[in-house]
């Protein structure tokens, strides 16, 4: 296997986690929302299920932050192949539309801010 080959298969294998993730977050929000709907549309106390309602939705931020670990991963393994000159263009999971490249390291979560003295 050559390098180029390797930059397929190893960007087969991002596309399709990205893909698993992004699939994760879909069925999260579908999930908490028929359990809102369902029980809007039967009359069921908002007390009922309350808690696993919370516990649903308290996963969603958790694979959101997974989410954006695998984008910055993906944008360093980019970063990389270029730098290296592996070609993984010519690959089954992508590429899909995307915004112009970015060099820069930005966080594409907000951070917390700090108290300075």
């Amino acid at each position: 296997m050559d390098q180029d080959q390797f930059g397929r298969e190893l960007a087969d294998s991002l596309y399709a986690a990205e893909r698993a993730v992004d699939l994760a977050v879909a069925a999260l929000c579908d999930l908490g929302a028929i359990m809102v709907r369902g029980r809007l549309q039967h009359g069921i106390s908002a007390v009922v299920g309350q808690v696993a309602l919370a516990d649903v939705m308290a996963a969603l931020p958790l694979i959101t932050r997974g989410r954006d670990r695998l984008v910055r991963a993906h944008r360093n393994l980019t970063r990389d192949a270029r730098a290296m000159r592996i070609d993984w263009t010519d690959c089954r999971g992508g590429p899909e539309t995307k915004p112009p490249p970015d060099d820069g390291d930005v966080p594409l979560l907000p951070q917390r801010l700090h108290r300075v003295a």
